[in-house]
């Protein structure tokens, strides 16, 4: 038996464990060259899962943790009281490629509240999924690497968080939305999302998140905004438009701003672009987020006129983008988005 079948077999013996195998219901595996973020297509739990696990994943983990409430004594009242990204996600490229990920989830059954960790290890057709006691499953850090190196993340994230350092971006996508691009590198980080059956780059509406690593002075926000705006005027032949402050974050999010971007005929093209586009100051990255839409390509006023209510839906989906400080209060922000 290899190592790593063992230490499977070792948490599914255990008391305070469950292991399930695989393939895990409502994974998608995506062709995209990093770790995609998989939207949920249902809220079953509060936090992060519910907003990042798909409904029967969310409902795997729920259903172990209840079975593990049970072995003790007879338990119905269960309640997941939050789940967040415990560490950030991990990929095995030898001797095949695995990803692997680990959660916590906070619950309150019959009375006494306890957390457990959900291991997820997603290999094709081969994926597991563990739950343990939080606390409970640390000697299996001896026998899976992965496992050992996802629980010093986590400690590492745990510091993180308590000394203030770090910020949540509360990114509450559509429903139907998919992953349509996934970059990390020194430079930052990116990922696109499109509504399902759109493709990466025939699309009709898109999701943007970036994060740009922060400079030490102020005004970098209005400064990336500003130069959009004069990018999208020589691309499109249009004056830029204002970058305008969004009034009542700064004390919770940091400084943050927002423009609208209006393309009424991209080159080469057949149809126009419209896009509101937001820009957050936070202590680890500036953080850029857009709504974006395609038209048929018109004049500026046309476009103007026909992207009211596209303008309006990215205005209020903007109005959701927020980071959170967890060291304080993480309530803004109930889908944090996988860092």
């Amino acid at each position: 038996m290899s190592v790593r079948a063992l230490g499977f077999a070792l948490l599914a013996a255990g008391p305070a464990l469950a292991a399930d195998g695989g393939p895990l219901l409502g994974e998608i595996v995506t062709r995209i060259g990093q770790v995609a973020a998989i939207p949920a297509d249902q809220r079953q739990v509060p936090g992060f899962a519910g907003a990042w696990r798909r409904s029967a994943a969310q409902d795997k983990v729920l259903e172990r943790i209840v079975a593990l409430e049970n072995r003790v004594k007879p338990c119905s009242d269960v309640r997941v009281l939050d789940t967040v990204q415990a560490a950030p996600d991990l990929i095995e490229t030898r001797p095949q490629r695995i990803h692997h990920a680990l959660e916590r989830w906070t619950v309150k059954a019959c009375g006494a509240t306890r957390q457990y960790d959900a291991w997820y290890s997603f290999e094709k057709a081969t994926s597991r999924l563990v739950v343990a006691e939080s606390g409970t499953g640390d000697f299996q850090a001896a026998l899976d690497p992965p496992y050992r190196r996802l629980l010093e993340l986590a400690a590492v994230r745990r510091a993180e968080e308590a000394g203030g350092s770090v910020r949540w971006l509360n990114l509450p996508l559509p429903a139907d939305s998919m992953p349509a691009a996934n970059v990390s590198s020194a430079a930052g980080w990116s990922a696109d999302f499109v509504p399902a059956g759109d493709s990466p780059r025939e699309w009709t509406q898109l999701v943007s998140v970036q994060g740009v690593p922060r400079l030490k002075s102020a005004g970098q926000a209005r400064a990336m905004l500003e130069g959009m705006q004069q990018a999208r005027g020589r691309r499109c032949g249009v004056a830029p438009g204002a970058v305008d402050a969004v009034p009542g974050e700064d004390a919770t999010s940091g400084t943050s701003v927002q423009t609208y971007l209006v393309c009424p005929q991209v080159p080469d093209t057949n149809y126009a672009e419209m896009a509101v586009v937001k820009a957050i100051e936070g202590p680890d990255y500036l953080y850029v987020i857009q709504r974006a839409w395609r038209l048929p390509a018109a004049d500026a006023a046309r476009i103007q006129f026909d992207s009211r209510q596209p303008k309006a839906a990215a205005e209020a989906f903007l109005a959701q983008v927020r980071l959170c400080n967890p060291a304080g209060d993480k309530s803004a922000c109930p889908s944090p988005f996988p860092r």
